[in-house]
């Protein structure tokens, strides 16, 4: 998920992505969480296997 910041960007008006963002953040509780994500660590240990791969062939 993009930052705040750069949601903007990604919609093309920053007006809107304000908009958006007050509608979705009414009421809520925002936690910031750092770290590896649990969610693509499948994807991570895959990219980091074909890198290696793609390393032993250029080497």
């Amino acid at each position: 998920m993009p930052a705040p910041d750069d949601w903007a960007g990604a919609f093309g008006d920053a007006t809107v992505a304000a908009a958006m963002l007050d509608r979705l953040l009414h009421r809520a509780a925002v936690a910031g969480i750092d770290g590896p994500s649990y969610r693509l660590r499948n994807h991570q240990t895959q990219a980091d296997t074909i890198r290696k791969g793609v390393n032993a062939r250029v080497s």
